[in-house]
């Protein structure tokens, strides 16, 4: 079952079972929607505050580029 844990703009931080994603647009020009699993730990850092979720969203950005992933493209 899905639960949205937090929200701020365009970004979204769910759980599913014990699983977390974020939920993002990723685009700059247009809508583009992403969903990255992310870690229990990138989740609770994510939710502290605005900043601390931007943050978490460019490391995850950065780790999907090096793992050869365009993450400004959507997956959904």
């Amino acid at each position: 079952m899905d639960k949205l844990l937090f929200e701020l703009a365009d970004l979204q931080i769910w759980r599913r079972g014990n699983r977390y994603f974020v939920r993002y647009d990723a685009g700059s020009h247009q809508v583009v929607i992403r969903e990255d699993e992310i870690s229990e730990t990138e989740a609770r850092e994510g939710m502290k505050s605005g900043v601390a979720a931007v943050k978490m969203l460019h490391a995850l950005q950065d780790r999907l580029i090096q793992q050869g992933i365009n993450p400004y493209t959507s997956n959904l």
